[in-house]
């Protein structure tokens, strides 16, 4: 009888590819739109019109990356947990609808602080975990290589959606950036409210020793387990100086654009050309991915970041800094599809949101806080040059290391994952 149920679960949570490619091309497509209607333009906002020093912008720009660490860590955590992506993702978007409306309520900068935390903690980890739920329903049709095709639509999401905000501030009010990322929040929330969670299908308890197939999950053991996995431990190093150097060009790109002669426009469509660039990567993705293994796809985006540094380097012009963009992009999302693959083959399926989470808050938090620290000290001290040096050296330095390391197949993986997770148990 509970086989049977657990078979009809299944089934009904089963959605076929046609319907994984709208449902979560269209969830993608409003969590991009709506981090690009506030990410893109928050700091201008704040220092044009609510008068914010440059100190104090860059101060919630650290507290904002420490709460979305805190965030990814313990929502990875919930969803693993609860087994459950479709919860925790509607919670998030439909509190992030709130906090986005109280900025221009606050009138204070020591609330201001705290939202801002608060829209770190709920907004990162959505982004992880609708990949994280992509791949678990394409998992089921063992489809995880076309992950690319739908993860594009999230570029098209930040690309068409920065645009269009640009013309809504320019020409009605500041406030359209967060009546539009509001929007876009209720709607991800609405969308995600109609996607079923991928069921993992489950042993029958049939004997007293069975049950311990599957452990019981805690955070620690998490943790425990993921650190204890050298395949995940290799790429988490390797993604955090890939990173380094790649989050701080992109912060700072506009001092780059600005030290080299050139304004806020060519900054505005330097943004769009790299982001469009990410469309066409993560579609040929899948086409590579069928090909070759997604290490040897990651090698290929660190030489793409690599050619583009040593072009700014050499050329230092605003036209060169907006053309290499379109590396920039092509190496993004070339390298984000490849990463999303891997970590699906050398991570247990009890973890593997935990583990995109705590990937995602290597690579798009922690980097931010070194890399903007360490680079800010170097334009202050050297020159915007001498920032782009060091990030190549970081690049440089992980693109050696995907080059010597090898490949860990499934089969390993799958030999010590069991053994780990249990003794973690007992």
């Amino acid at each position: 009888m509970n086989s049977t149920l657990t078979t009809r679960i299944k089934l009904h949570n089963m959605l076929s590819l046609s319907q994984i490619f709208w449902r979560f091309r269209l969830a993608i497509y409003l969590y991009w739109a709506m981090s690009a209607a506030f990410l893109g333009y928050w700091t201008l906002y704040f220092q044009d019109q609510r008068a914010i020093s440059e100190s104090n912008i860059g101060l919630m720009m650290s507290v904002y990356t420490l709460s979305a660490l805190i965030g990814q860590n313990v929502f990875g955590y919930l969803s693993d947990k609860l087994t459950s992506l479709r919860i925790p993702v509607a919670i998030a978007a439909g509190l992030l609808v709130i906090v986005l409306g109280s900025f221009p309520l606050v009138d204070s900068l020591r609330w201001v602080y705290p939202c801002m935390a608060v829209v770190g903690f709920l907004q990162q980890p959505i982004g992880p975990m609708l990949d994280s739920w992509t791949l678990k329903h394409l998992g089921h049709h063992h489809q995880q290589p076309l992950f690319g095709r739908i993860r594009g639509f999230g570029s098209l999401g930040w690309a068409s959606t920065a645009l269009m905000t640009a013309y809504l501030v320019e020409f009605v009010s500041w406030n359209m950036m967060f009546i539009v990322a509001q929007v876009a929040a209720i709607l991800l929330c609405l969308t995600s409210l109609i996607i079923p969670d991928a069921i993992e299908s489950q042993p029958e308890a049939t004997s007293p020793t069975s049950s311990a197939v599957v452990p019981r999950l805690t955070i620690i053991r998490a943790i425990k387990y993921l650190f204890g996995n050298g395949a995940y431990l290799y790429i988490l190093i390797v993604i955090f100086f890939m990173y380094l150097g790649v989050q701080t060009t992109f912060n700072f790109q506009g001092l780059l654009i600005k030290d080299t002669g050139g304004g806020v426009r060519d900054l505005g469509w330097t943004f769009f050309v790299g982001v469009m660039a990410e469309i066409p990567a993560m579609f040929a993705s899948v086409w590579l991915l069928s090909r070759m293994a997604p290490r040897k796809l990651m090698v290929i985006s660190g030489c793409l970041y690599m050619l583009r540094y040593g072009l700014i380097i050499y050329f230092q012009t605003p036209g060169i800094i907006m053309a290499t963009a379109i590396l920039e992009g092509l190496a993004f999302g070339l390298l984000l599809t490849a990463l999303r693959n891997y970590i699906f083959t050398v991570v247990d399926t009890h973890v593997q949101t935990s583990a995109m989470t705590v990937m995602d808050a290597v690579f798009l938090s922690f980097t931010v806080i070194v890399g903007g620290a360490v680079g800010g000290w170097l334009i202050e001290h050297y020159s915007a040059a001498s920032m782009l040096v060091a990030c190549m050296c970081s690049s440089g330095l992980a693109l050696a290391l995907l080059l010597a390391g090898g490949r860990v197949d499934r089969h390993h993986t799958t030999s010590t994952k069991n053994s780990e997770l249990s003794g973690a148990v007992n």
